[in-house]
């Protein structure tokens, strides 16, 4: 799950054409948290292809997916349409309905986690699962 994770992590940054350092950082902190080595990740980087299989996902990890998404998609500050459209293609893939990723956009922080925002988050989108 973490490979397929951080591809879509390095796609979605590499969306705008300029990988933030505060998105690697993310890319990097989520990646070495699941055991995974610095070349393991640069691989990753480098070579990211692309999100497949993400269906067969549990419910916990798809909602871990796709807030990981949505907060390196906040981390740097800018947000462009092409981030917004991976975002709800991602959550598309996971099995979330249309409305996903705005239901939980504006509790997703960009570089902290409050464990009890979400976890109430986790049940609220479970709801948007097809």
């Amino acid at each position: 799950m973490i490979k397929k994770q951080l591809t879509a992590l390095v796609n979605l940054a590499k969306s705008d054409n300029n990988i933030d350092k505060r998105e690697l950082s993310l890319i990097y902190r989520i990646g070495e948290a699941h055991q995974l080595s610095r070349e393991e990740i640069d691989e990753i980087i480098d070579h990211p292809g692309k999100v497949e299989k993400v269906d067969e996902l549990s419910a916990e990890e798809k909602f871990e997916f796709l807030y990981s998404i949505i907060q390196l998609m906040k981390i740097d500050d800018e947000i462009i349409n092409k981030e917004v459209d991976y975002c709800n293609m991602i959550a598309d893939k996971l099995g979330y309905s249309y409305g996903a990723v705005m239901e939980m956009y504006p509790i997703v922080h960009k570089n902290l986690v409050i464990a009890h925002e979400k976890k109430k988050l986790q049940k609220r989108i479970a709801a948007f699962l097809k």
